[in-house]
């Protein structure tokens, strides 16, 4: 156990034991309400973190978190949309309210922690009302790494809290033995390596590359693929990985194998986190004549649509997380402002991300200009305002509405004909979350047209859009449905593919690729695609 986990974990068993406890640090939510049923929100809300110096001569200071990132920001908004529409509703939790706190990972698993031993709390850290009674908090909508939620739903499932996350697909969650309490409404990896398997099948690219990251997500999905390849007749030329602390010469030596390998489709199993210096290290080496196969953790990052990058990644395609429909959602973006909320951090460096200015003076040594706070949200803020094919933001939205479902149902139960002991009901005033877990394995409902429940393993229904990037009007990349991977259909017609309407590596207009023919029948004699061959 590490030490700054042994520190949060003493931390918070003492504050439970202690009426009179001190607060070693304070650690806010970014947003909170109060309700009948509380709820938390865990969302990598920057992306890089600065870790305090642990050397035992002096207390150390809290884990600094750097980097806001617009898009994950989007998604807490979309939960806190989520709860008061909701609240407003007459049909769904009728004379109840939801309440939240919505907490800061970092997008790290070390900060992870911090966020679900937080959220886990009162109002704030110092509140202990745990041990007197039915948890304060129901459910947790987190968390986006697989990483994360790894270490939040180990913490969790201690109180047999259930989370359902929006954007983990590690296939090792789906493990009901070692993580009880974790639902998502994304598919697993299971499935989209099935997908991946079947694509390569279609178009006969039977020599191919991977790269994957450094995490168990990389590991994973690599591991899957490779078990769906098995006897298909598609071999693996090599496999590379990403270190997880980025290394330009590590990277140099990857790029490398890609050149002087016949190989030419390249199957990238990563974060963007840290594909982005990957990517720039591509780029600055001018390699070209790669078709990339993106995995769902990258294939609709804004990050990469920039015009600069299209001779490079123009023709990737991947399976994304299928979009939906929030409908006040790009309205309820652009109330958010430093005029409505003034002392909230996060809208302040929302602005200085937009703008690159502060509508108040800054004390934390970050100078920016000031500006009034009243400027406008526009459609070129895209990181922030893409509403128009919302998808880990749906995902988010599903999940809210999956934990309202569930207590609606709980709520609606007739004594006597319960589901726990002697048929009995739970108490409306005194919900413990394993019984809002029974409901939520039980629910069902529709929402924006698609139907949303989860299996025993707390997966849901399996379905990705096929997603081709596109030369826009204006240079940039654009993000073209292709296709899609429906897992309900039929065994044989999961995958449906609009050739005629993908762009190709190269601005070709069909799909080819160069194999090395000796090595691949090497490799199909030795009945062993897991060799690296070079």
């Amino acid at each position: 156990m590490t030490l700054p986990f042994l520190w949060l974990l003493v931390l918070h068993i003492s504050k439970a034991s202690d009426p009179h406890c001190t607060l070693q640090n304070n650690f806010q939510p970014g947003f909170m309400a109060g309700g009948d049923f509380v709820i938390g929100g865990i969302f990598p809300l920057h992306y890089n973190q600065e870790m305090p110096d642990l050397n035992c001569t002096y207390k150390p200071g809290q884990v600094q978190c750097n980097g806001f990132d617009p898009r994950a920001f989007r998604w807490a908004l979309t939960m806190k949309l989520a709860v008061e529409e909701i609240n407003n509703s007459t049909e769904l939790l009728p004379n109840h309210t939801l309440g939240y706190k919505i907490f800061d990972s970092c997008a790290y698993p070390l900060t992870g922690q911090r966020a679900a031993l937080a959220v886990m709390n009162g109002p704030n850290e110092a509140d202990r009302p745990m041990c007197s009674g039915a948890s304060p908090m129901l459910a947790i909508i987190g968390e986006s790494g697989s990483a994360q939620s790894i270490v939040v739903s180990r913490i969790l499932q201690h109180f047999r809290i259930p989370m359902i996350s929006y954007f983990s697909s590690c296939a090792c969650l789906s493990n009901r033995r070692e993580f009880p309490t974790f639902f998502r409404v994304i598919p697993s990896d299971a499935y989209q390596v099935k997908a991946i398997a079947k694509l390569l099948l279609h178009f006969n690219w039977t020599w191919v590359g991977v790269v994957r990251g450094d995490h168990e997500y990389g590991r994973s999905a690599l591991q899957g693929l490779l078990k769906e390849l098995e006897g298909t007749g598609v071999c693996v030329a090599y496999q590379e990985m990403i270190p997880l602390l980025y290394d330009s010469q590590r990277a140099v030596e990857i790029f490398r194998v890609m050149n002087s390998s016949s190989a030419r489709v390249v199957v990238v199993f990563s974060a963007e986190g840290e594909l982005t210096p990957f990517l720039r290290d591509y780029m600055e080496l001018n390699v070209t004549g790669i078709q990339w196969i993106a995995s769902e953790a990258w294939v609709t990052a804004a990050v990469f649509t920039g015009s600069k990058y299209y001779p490079f990644l123009g023709g990737t395609i991947g399976f994304g997380i299928r979009q939906g429909y929030i409908p006040k959602l790009r309205e309820y973006l652009t109330t958010v402002n430093p005029q409505r909320y003034p002392t909230n951090p996060l809208v302040q460096e929302l602005w200085g991300s937009l703008y690159g200015c502060s509508p108040f003076s800054s004390s934390n040594g970050a100078q920016l200009p000031l500006c009034t706070g009243h400027e406008t949200i526009s459609k070129q803020h895209f990181a922030y305002m893409n509403t128009s094919s919302p998808r880990i933001a749906y995902n988010v939205y599903k999940g809210v509405y999956a934990i309202a479902h569930s207590l609606h149902n709980l709520i609606s139960c007739n004594p006597g004909n319960g589901p726990f002991s002697n048929s009995t009901c739970a108490d409306v005033t005194k919900v413990f979350p394993w019984q809002l877990q029974h409901y939520l394995q039980e629910v069902s409902f529709t929402i924006s047209g698609e139907m949303v429940n989860f299996d025993t393993k707390g997966d849901s229904i399996p379905s990705y859009d096929l997603i081709n990037w596109q030369k826009g009007t204006e240079g940039n990349i654009e993000l073209v449905k292709v296709g899609m991977f429906d897992g309900a259909r039929e065994p044989g017609k999961e995958l449906v593919i609009y050739e005629m309407a993908i762009t190709w590596s190269g601005d070709q207009t069909e799909a080819s690729c160069s194999q090395n023919v000796v090595q691949y029948m090497r490799c199909l004699l030795l009945k062993f695609c897991r060799v690296k061959w070079r």
